[in-house]
């Protein structure tokens, strides 16, 4: 799939469509969890098995992540695709993997263990932390020997694309061309027919909304539903009875000065220059007596304070640019700086007034003090009772939480998986299998900070064919959009013959009565961000004779349509630069991988056993 996809797309929507299908690879690489091998096999390599389970723990998880992106989008062509790409990336990576063996390449344990100690998942504060690494993998059911050979594994294929890297080059003719290619700036004008427009204009009849409901149910199908009971444990809920005494109090304030204390305030003056030179040469009349106030009305170019003589006011630290704020607060009061250059300019600086930090006196902040106490007694009942939740939603049933720790009994609505209705977290743990298939209460989830819930299925309803009537109205819409589409196509082609054959008078009266316009775009290359993916387009069409254009009618998606005017075309005279042939560098080193790949699917023995796909 990924390779059809390189070859049919181009730019960045295919990067992301193939950045999409590997997003569950970011963290971990190759996902093969631990688990049950007693599974059925799903295809062999070389004699060597790939399960259903590990299949579909790699399908699950990216199908997943497709239709929260695509939502109604996700289509059973989409599925069908995915399908396709998770077992030939299965089998690839067990060609590469038994590649590796053969090429005697390995990677030491200690090579394995200073790339999980660097990885800054893995990390707190930028220092490794065993306790993360150890609850990350948890969370993704691994045990720590499972992940560090599957990260070997991953480290050992790297090999391999380290050593093709070094394989591809650019000749000096290649870099050349390129450079022709690449350089080549193009001049376009463009109009734009969005379907919006036509939708009134088309006329739907009842036989048309049949036809196309039973030409197409399969695109109306209501997917499956579930309802759950849940209880909610939350610190907004927790109230604690307090009446702190004044010692507690005076504790608090102790511990937490830093809330309390007013940060120290500096009052400098300055005065800011285009030109470094200009600014030395005011330094130095500063130093030898002139007055900086009058100067700064005079030269200071930050016309907010050069009135006033360059007077900024109190500010506090990283109030300023760094640079200005690192001067100002290693000065004394009454010094004058160095040139100090920033990206506003070259400043002298004179600091006359410092404010030190002060501490807030007790009175002042009690109110605040208390209010900080009753949430750290309640952030502690918290923890107690998140504690106890946990224990008791995996001991007793639902309703016996509820009464046990005084939480509200509470009952969804009927929702599907890809419903917007309740948090992403909710709904997936609701169709989790040990919610949706075990019928147990789910492990205690943090739907976000300090906020809990526990959740047990009451009902599901199964997918099911959508009536004609709950979907006619959308019906109407989609006949309407594919009706207008036709229409602008139509209109977009007409205009662009006309031009081609120089209409002028037609075009004109076209354009007029469509009330269209030409968006003027001017000289553009490669790299120019234009709507609708144009420049692509652009850079497809035929370069036009001198003194003549190159018209085009283009599909630009199910609602728009485009007319391009290509003028004219030129080279720039500069040369190309080192991160282009760097990019197609990669692009070699790409296709090298992808011959390797080729070479060793024809060369295995690869069985797919397509009934448990």
């Amino acid at each position: 799939m990924l390779g059809a996809i390189r070859k049919k797309s181009k730019g960045w929507v295919a990067y992301l469509i193939v950045g999409v299908i590997a997003v569950p690879f970011a963290l971990f690489g190759i996902q093969q969890y631990v688990g049950g091998s007693a599974n059925s096999v799903i295809a062999t390599v070389d004699g060597e098995d790939i399960t259903v389970n590990t299949y579909y723990q790699e399908f699950n998880t990216q199908q997943r992540n497709l239709q929260q992106q695509l939502g109604s989008s996700y289509s059973a062509e989409i599925d069908y695709a995915l399908r396709q790409s998770i077992i030939d990336s299965l089998i690839n990576e067990k060609l590469l993997e038994n590649y590796t063996k053969s090429m005697k390449l390995v990677t030491l344990d200690e090579e394995v263990r200073s790339s999980i100690r660097s990885n800054p998942v893995f990390q707190v504060d930028g220092v490794f932390s065993e306790d993360r690494y150890l609850q990350i993998l948890r969370l993704n059911n691994f045990t720590p020997l499972a992940y560090e050979l599957e990260q070997s594994k991953s480290m050992s294929l790297d090999q391999i694309k380290r050593n093709l890297n070094n394989s591809a080059f650019l000749s000096t003719v290649q870099i050349e061309q390129l450079n022709d290619l690449f350089s080549q700036q193009r001049e376009v004008s463009f109009v734009v027919l969005n379907t919006e427009k036509y939708k009134e204009q088309i006329v739907v009849n009842k036989e048309q909304i049949s036809e196309y409901f039973d030409k197409n149910k399969s695109n109306f199908i209501a997917g499956r539903k579930v309802q759950v009971d849940f209880v909610e444990l939350s610190l907004d809920s927790i109230d604690q009875q307090i009446d702190p005494d004044n010692e507690t109090l005076q504790e608090l304030y102790i511990e937490n000065e830093e809330l309390y204390t007013n940060p120290e305030k500096r009052r400098a003056q300055h005065i800011l220059l285009e030109d470094v030179s200009n600014a030395s040469e005011i330094l130095k009349e500063i130093r030898q007596g002139g007055d900086f106030s009058e100067l700064a009305r005079i030269h200071s170019i930050d016309i907010a304070t050069s009135k006033e003589g360059g007077d900024l006011g109190f500010f506090e630290r990283e109030d300023m640019v760094p640079e200005f704020d690192k001067a100002v607060f290693d000065m004394n009061v009454g010094d004058i700086s160095d040139v100090v250059k920033s990206d506003y300019g070259y400043h002298i600086i004179k600091l006359n007034e410092i404010q030190p930090a002060s501490l807030r006196s007790f009175e002042e902040v009690l109110e605040q003090l208390l209010a900080l106490h009753k949430k750290n007694v309640n952030q502690k009942a918290l923890y107690e009772l998140h504690e106890e939740l946990v224990n008791l939603a995996y001991e007793e049933s639902i309703d016996v939480v509820s009464d046990q720790l005084d939480l509200e009994l509470q009952t969804s609505d009927f929702f599907s998986e890809f419903g917007t209705e309740y948090e992403e977290v909710f709904v997936s743990t609701a169709f989790s299998d040990i919610v949706l298939n075990d019928g147990e209460n789910s492990d205690v989830i943090e739907l976000s900070k300090d906020r809990f819930i526990v959740m047990r299925l009451v009902d599901q309803q199964p997918e099911r064919q959508k009536e004609l009537d709950e979907v006619k109205d959308q019906i109407v819409d989609i006949l309407r959009n594919l009706g207008a589409k036709q229409l602008i196509d139509e209109l977009a082609q007409t205009i662009s013959s006309s031009l081609t054959s120089g209409d002028d008078f037609q075009v004109k009266s076209l354009m007029a009565e469509n009330n269209l316009e030409w968006n003027e775009v001017g000289w553009i290359t490669r790299s120019s961000q234009l709507p609708f993916n144009l420049t692509s387009e652009v850079y497809k069409l035929t370069k036009p004779n001198i003194a003549e254009h190159t018209y085009h009618s283009h599909s630009a998606d199910a609602n728009t349509t485009i007319v391009i005017d290509l003028k004219a075309v030129k080279l720039s005279e500069e040369d190309i630069s080192s991160e282009t042939v760097d990019f197609y560098l990669s692009e070699e080193n790409n296709e090298l991988f992808l011959s390797l790949i080729e070479k060793l699917r024809d060369s295995a023995e690869i069985k797919v056993f397509s009934e448990f796909l």
